[in-house]
């Protein structure tokens, strides 16, 4: 859209100047976010795996490691959760 209007996302047609708005970037956005929130989900549960190593053997990384990368992936976790919520 050439003129910078605001739409809101069940409009097709730019009030002000009256060109049509492609919706393709939409669906990008969303395929994105559902591909990161996967992502972030499968990480995730992999360092909640750690943890239970960690505790239980001596492989792997140390427990004061694990704890606070899982805490993290759970905060970005929970807001790709909420973000791709609000997509929808």
């Amino acid at each position: 859209m050439s003129c910078n209007g605001i739409l809101t996302k069940s409009e097709s047609v730019c009030y002000s100047c009256g060109e049509k708005v492609a919706d393709g970037g939409a669906h990008a956005a969303k395929a994105k976010s559902i591909g990161f929130n996967t992502l972030v989900s499968i990480v995730f549960y992999i360092s909640l795996a750690m943890i239970g190593v960690s505790i239980f053997t001596s492989f792997g990384p140390p427990l004061s490691l694990c704890v606070p990368v899982t805490l993290v992936l759970l905060f970005v976790k929970s807001s790709a959760d909420q973000q791709k919520k609000n997509q929808t």
